[in-house]
Formats: structure tokens, C-alpha cells, sequence
């Protein structure tokens, strides 16, 4: 389990770098930049802009260099100060905004968790003791759909449900309330009523792969000890 743990390690360390450099690559495609984007919203509002001063801007945010030199200097501050750099759409640093969403994300990822495998294992388990019985096929035609079916169309279907039960097609985790409030103790049954659809479709996916898999290894565990 050590030299497992070891060994993913180490291949996250150059597919996280492998993937920010794609990610880089891809965001200065597109023609224009932060500065285009800012001078023509100024402009529009009357203010002028001479070739110098959009030069200065440049320079000032490095966007005058080519991209690898931006990503290398990017990396560097990260690696260096642990600066992830300065949002411009939010206009803070970057790291303020991850840390404002990142403990709902750790909440939101442990209960889709949960929810996968106290559903998958054992359904998994089940399927294998019982293989070939009514209750496997059901369960595998449920895994092979659940797979197969869009996460998007999953939702799509879940939200019309919603509306035609209740009236609410649960869009999005929070509520006007949750956003006029915040999330506190009285709107916490809103918060997790909007977490249904989410759960499920995240969650499914998931589970009808950890539930092949269960299902498999517990069928080469039982044919092994028949041996």
C-alpha cells in the first residue's frame, strides 16, 4: 500500500504540470487579452488610451512576453511565495477565491463519496453472491445505463421531475435565500434539498463503475477459494 501511495504521488506531481501547462496553452489562444478586454470596456466609458499606455499595461502585467515565459513566471511565484497571481474577474488575489470555495467543495465531494459507496458496495457484493440471479441483471442493466446516460441529460431529467412534483426544479445549490443570506442553520434544509440532484447525478456515475468493480473482484475472490 506504502510504494501504491508512493507511486501515485509521483504521477501527480507531472500530470498536474503536464495539465496547467495545457490548460495555459489553451487560455492564450484566443485573439486578445486581459488588457484588450479592459481598455475597450475604459474606452467605452470615455476614458482615452494612448499605444504608450496600453504598452505600460502590458509590461506592467507581464503580458508583453511570450506565453511559456508568463507560465514559467507564474509557476515560480507559486512554487516560491505561494502566490497563485490576481484575478482580474474578481479583482482579489487568486487565492482568496479558491479558499472561499474550497470548503464547499471538501463538503460537497466527501457526501457524493458517501453516497457512492454506501450505495455501490453493497450492490456489488449482492450482484456477486448472487450472479446471473433477477437482482445481478437488474443491477447491471442499472450500472451499464447509469454509465452510458449523459451527466447533463441526467440532470435534465432529474430537474423536470422536481418541477413537475414539487414546482422547484432545484437549480443550482443555493436558493435566493441561501444567496441573499448566506448558508446558515435556518436555510441549511434548503442548501441540502438543492444538494439532491447533484448527489445523484455526480454520485451515479461514480457508482455503477465501483459497483462493476466490487462486483468483479468479489467474483474472482469467490472462484479463487473454490479452487
Amino acid at each position: 500500500m506504502r510504494n501504491y501511495i508512493f507511486r501515485r504521488v509521483l504521477m501527480f506531481v507531472p500530470t498536474v504540470l503536464l495539465l496547467s501547462i495545457i490548460v495555459f496553452f489553451i487560455i492564450q489562444l484566443p485573439p486578445g487579452d486581459y488588457i484588450t478586454s479592459y481598455v475597450s470596456r475604459m474606452s467605452a466609458e470615455g476614458e482615452i488610451f494612448t499605444s504608450e499606455d496600453i504598452a505600460k499595461l502590458r509590461q506592467q502585467y507581464g503580458l508583453d512576453k511570450p506565453w511559456y515565459v508568463q507560465y514559467f513566471m507564474w509557476m515560480k511565484n507559486i512554487i516560491t511565495k505561494g502566490d497563485f497571481g490576481y484575478s482580474f474577474a474578481y479583482n482579489r488575489p487568486v487565492w482568496t477565491v479558491i479558499m472561499s470555495r474550497l470548503p464547499l467543495t471538501v463538503i460537497i465531494t466527501l457526501i457524493i463519496m458517501i453516497f457512492t459507496y454506501l450505495v455501490s458496495l453493497p450492490i456489488g457484493i449482492y450482484s456477486a453472491l448472487h450472479q446471473y440471479s433477477v437482482g445481478d441483471f437488474v443491477f447491471t442493466a442499472f450500472g451499464f445505463l447509469g454509465i452510458a446516460t449523459p451527466n447533463f441529460l441526467l440532470a435534465i431529467i432529474l430537474m423536470y421531475i422536481s418541477f413537475k412534483w414539487t414546482g422547484d426544479p432545484l437549480l443550482g445549490l443555493f436558493s435566493e435565500e441561501i444567496l441573499r443570506e448566506g448558508l446558515n442553520i435556518n436555510n441549511l434544509g434548503s442548501f441540502l434539498r438543492h444538494m439532491i440532484i447533484p448527489i445523484i447525478v455526480i454520485g451515479t456515475d461514480s457508482t455503477c463503475g465501483v459497483i462493476r468493480t466490487v462486483r468483479a473482484r468479489c467474483l474472482m475472490k469467490l472462484q479463487g477459494s473454490m479452487c
